[in-house]
């Protein structure tokens, strides 16, 4: 008999940026990132990025955003 597979629990790109948003400002202000399928691509130049997650990620949804300064934003927060 066997088990039951667990269904994975993938989230959203925009959600992904959410949890992860403030790290990405933190660490790597300035650069650009994608997202795809829960993995981040972070570097120069979007277009090279993009060809990376695609290359990774055939077929995903991508998200892509140029991080900000903190203080771009803080008065959202």
């Amino acid at each position: 008999m066997t088990k039951p597979r667990k269904k994975s629990k993938r989230i959203s790109n925009a959600e992904w940026i959410r949890r992860h948003l403030g790290e990405l400002v933190d660490k790597h202000v300035g650069k650009y990132a994608i997202v795809a399928n829960g993995e981040v691509f972070i570097g120069q130049d979007p277009v090279v990025l993009e060809e990376e997650a695609i290359r990774k990620h055939p077929g995903a949804k991508l998200t892509g955003l140029p991080i900000p300064r903190r203080e771009d934003f803080q008065c959202a927060l």
